[in-house]
């Protein structure tokens, strides 16, 4: 699938992806489950990735437009768009699930809210990844910026499985 700026249309409830492929429900009333052949196959560590993926492009069709903020937020790009599932397949698969955030200048960040002193966020910006974090309550701060062709972070993969 992709994105072309123009609202995706998608009803990911019918179509098997999105969170109704995790389970394992008839289609119609009475219609017989599907037989274990018929199941997944992917391993249950990846299917967050799928979701996240899902949701990068739900919040790329909803940003589409110049101004989607109600001010004067620039539009998410296709190139926005792949840079975040890029980085999204880059992440180690025993992290936890991010957020998926829309940002004011046109890119797609990820955000992870650890309790009431961790914030972590982590976007790629011309092919740059940028993380950002706040860790502990003195507010003691970590940034960075790595090629993406580099790369997940090292630091981020320890702080979110550890």
């Amino acid at each position: 699938m992709s994105f072309s700026g123009d609202v995706l249309m998608s009803n990911r409830w019918e179509t098997g992806s999105g969170p109704s492929a995790l389970f394992d429900r008839p289609k119609e009333v009475g219609e017989a489950r599907p037989d274990s052949s018929e199941r997944t196959t992917e391993p249950v560590s990846l299917a967050w990735k799928e979701l996240i993926r899902d949701e990068i492009l739900d919040v790329a069709a909803a940003c589409s437009k110049e101004g989607w903020d109600g001010e004067d937020a620039i539009p998410i790009s296709a190139d926005s768009v792949g840079r975040a599932i890029k980085l999204l397949y880059l992440a180690p698969d025993a992290i936890r699930p991010p957020s998926v955030v829309p940002t004011i200048d046109g890119e797609i960040a990820f955000e992870w809210r650890l309790g009431k002193h961790k914030i972590i966020s982590l976007l790629v910006e011309d092919d740059e990844i940028v993380f950002s974090a706040i860790l502990g309550s003195l507010n003691n701060r970590e940034s960075a910026t790595k090629p993406l062709k580099n790369g997940w972070p090292a630091r981020l993969s320890e702080i979110l499985t550890g």
